[in-house]
């Protein structure tokens, strides 16, 4: 199987060049890497130029595209035409600040290959805190082991949509890409998109006959806690804070797991915005704004909390 990797870059100049280093790193190198800079100005750009001027022999096996915005459009444009420019069998993104572990590649391909994954989530470690997710312990009676750190999922929707797990936080999944064409990260969110896309991805694989989704632990897969990030964004009014697209999407939903989901994340999306508002005042309007949603979250947070 082909293996093609995606980085959506915006001014990550620190960092970048770390990131693409763990990539030639690879025990295993991939098919592609295709690099989309989403109008960097802080000379990411150029970092990238000069990094592939003096990469391994080896490497220069390896299909490289960088694809630069004339105008800012944001990570999920920038993922899309990412994902429309690779050919691979097997699809991962990574964001321009974090790390794969050099066995990344191999271990990933073996699981699809020798275990007919269609879908694989990523245990992830955060660093330099060193905290991992998801909770391990709590999701264990959900998995069939299979190889070390490496399981079945023996219900992907209940596993996925339980408060103890994480999926599309630092593009942690690895998909086929027969089961992604068709399906988009939405470009006018700002919050969660990825959980939202591959959800979705994940539904479209659990379609078919005899589906496997997988876990690979590990700590494959480093998510670098950057000041300035979304998670750690202060907001000077509650009009920055939009919507979820799973809270939009699913509203009208009778589906349990969609709620459940809804759930997970309304639960996150209130805590983020009530810890990153800069007033009181802005708190209490946000209050107002979303009154109508509290009662069906906390129905769906009960909910996910009983599943």
């Amino acid at each position: 199987m082909t293996f093609s990797i995606v980085i959506p870059l915006h001014n990550k100049a620190p960092y970048v060049c770390e990131t693409l280093q763990s990539i030639v790193d690879q025990t295993v190198l991939p098919s592609e890497l295709i690099i989309v800079d989403d109008k960097s100005t802080d000379g990411s750009l150029e970092l990238v130029k000069r990094f592939f001027q003096e990469v391994p022999e080896r490497f220069k096996t390896v299909h490289v595209e960088i694809v630069v915005l004339e105008e800012n459009r944001g990570v999920s444009y920038a993922r899309n035409l990412g994902f429309s420019k690779t050919s691979g069998d097997i699809i991962s993104f990574i964001d321009a600040d974090d790390l794969y572990a050099p066995e990344f590649i191999r271990r990933t391909t073996q699981l699809m290959e020798g275990h007919g994954m269609d879908f694989l989530v990523l245990g992830i470690q955060l660093f330099p805190s060193g905290i991992c997710y998801p909770n391990f312990r709590k999701i264990v009676p959900g998995l069939q082991e299979v190889e070390t750190n490496a399981y079945l999922m023996k219900n992907p929707l209940k596993t996925v949509t339980s408060h103890h797990f994480v999926m599309g936080v630092g593009s942690n999944v690895v998909a086929k890409r027969k089961w992604m064409e068709g399906v988009q990260f939405d470009e006018n969110a700002r919050f969660y998109e990825g959980i939202d896309f591959w959800y979705r991805v994940l539904k479209a694989v659990l379609s078919t006959p005899n589906p496997k989704v997988g876990m690979l632990m590990g700590n494959y897969l480093r998510v670098r806690e950057v000041d300035g990030s979304l998670s750690r964004k202060k907001y000077h009014s509650f009009r920055e804070l939009t919507l979820p697209p799973v809270l939009v999407r699913y509203k009208k939903s009778s589906d349990r797991y969609d709620k459940l989901l809804m759930g997970v994340v309304g639960a996150r999306w209130i805590s983020h915005s009530f810890g990153n508002l800069s007033s009181l005042k802005q708190k209490i309007r946000f209050i107002i704004r979303y009154a109508g949603l509290f009662p069906r979250q906390l129905y769906y947070l009960i909910l996910s909390k009983i599943n």
